[in-house]
């Protein structure tokens, strides 16, 4: 900015002048500016808004739009909910009683070998 004080009075309205036309003239850009923004925003959501509806006419709700009334449905075949080994004699016939399977006391030198047998034994046969 120029140091006015040492012009004369007819500089100085010259200069401010010129000063108010470029604030004036950067508004205007600004303004114009502002109002393509605008319209351009505007533009972008009509376009968004019609691919939306694009998209929900294309596509079927995730949801029927009716629904069957619930029913109450019975199991056809007795469901137990204890174990059926006492039940079947062939698979009873080769799964060792508790009291048979080896535990791991840790007495001997390879006592979890027995253990961890029976154990694989039993888990292929699941």
């Amino acid at each position: 900015m120029e140091d006015l004080s040492i012009l004369n009075i007819n500089d100085q309205v010259r200069i401010l002048k010129d000063h108010v036309l470029e604030i004036i003239k950067n508004t205007n850009q600004f303004a114009t500016h502002l109002a393509k923004s605008d319209s351009e925003r505007q533009k972008l959501k009509n376009d968004i808004i019609a691919n939306v509806e694009k998209i929900h006419k294309n596509y079927e709700p995730h949801m029927p739009r009716h629904s069957t009334p619930l029913t109450e449905e019975k199991p056809s075949v007795k469901v137990s909910l204890t174990p059926f080994l006492g039940e079947n004699p062939i698979c009873e016939k080769d799964t060792p009683k508790l009291g048979e399977c080896p535990t791991f006391s840790g007495e001997r030198e390879c006592n979890h070998i027995d253990f961890i047998r029976t154990i694989d034994m039993l888990q292929e046969d699941l």
